[in-house]
This record gives C-alpha cells, structure tokens and sequence, in this order.
C-alpha cells in the first residue's frame, strides 16, 4: 500500500527503547488513521472490496460504468478486519507543510493494517509505522498527536524502481 502526501491524523504516538546489537537506539510506534473510499480496499486483495461491499439493490448503473459499492454486504456483521499487509523497510515522510521542515524515515516498518467497514462506502484505515525517530522528531511528532499530518509512505519496493535489462 503506497500512500502519496495523503492528510490522516496521529492517533498515537509509543516511544520505547530498543537494542540494536550492543547499542541503545530510541523506538517509537506511530498509530495512523483516516477515512477513505473503499477503492482503497484493492491495494490490499484486488477482490476485497467487492468481498465487503455490494452496490446498492435500488441503485441503478450507466451502461459501460461498474456500479457504486457503497452498502455493506455482510450488514452489521463485520465490524473491523485486521489485515495481514506488512511493509518492511519502507520510506515514510511525515509532512508539515514546508519540505525542509518534513520528518523523514528510512528503512521502517509499517504493519497492524485495521479496516473499519462503514455504510455509504467509506472504510476507516488504520496502521502502525514502526520506526527509530530522533529526540528531536519525538518532540515534532508529540506536539500534533492527535491532530492532522501528511503522510507519504513507500514501499521499500518502490523505492527500487524497476531493474534494466
């Protein structure tokens, strides 16, 4: 799952110590989320969106245009999913609106995928970004916990590009 300057909140922010051989590095988990439309939901399975949802049974459809799939097709019986999608060694950009000021994280993590199923066709998304952040950038990232941010993340495959041949 790539996610490009996409504006979603820092639901929480877990500073925790971490061994890296001999040597004490400060970790954090960062607990993202936000709300989207559940085209989405084909990053993560091509049929999972259709699995999850159905158009609507009133709901009639342009000939050549696929149909909206806004209602849930399992109704109140599947609330949230938990996925398991992991990125390892993915870039994450955590943006404040002026680039030099953007939080940039190398080679981490990202994991605990959640899908919240909603009415109407919108899902609510929720990660975990697993990452070795400085004093400086805990500080950054404590201060708008809770409130909105731009997230970049890419895949470490991405990040490759595509080999010549």
């Amino acid at each position: 799952m790539q996610l490009e300057q996409k504006t979603v909140t820092l639901a929480h922010l877990n500073v925790r110590p971490e061994k890296h051989g001999d040597e004490n590095v400060g970790g954090a988990d960062l607990k993202i989320t936000f709300t989207d439309s559940n085209e989405l939901l084909s990053e993560f399975h091509p049929t999972l969106r259709a699995l999850l949802y159905k158009a609507e049974e009133a709901q009639g459809t342009l000939p050549g245009q696929e149909p909206a799939f806004t209602a849930r097709r399992f109704g109140d019986l599947i609330g949230s999913l938990r996925l398991k999608h992991e990125l390892k060694g993915a870039d994450v950009v955590i943006g404040f609106g002026i680039g030099e000021s953007d939080i940039e994280m190398e080679t981490v993590d990202v994991d605990h995928y959640t899908v919240e199923v909603m009415e109407g066709g919108s899902v609510a998304y929720s990660f975990r970004v697993k990452c070795n952040p400085t004093g400086e950038q805990v500080s950054r990232l404590y201060e708008v916990m809770g409130g909105e941010i731009d997230i970049t993340v890419t895949p470490a495959i991405e990040k490759q590009g595509q080999l010549e041949v």
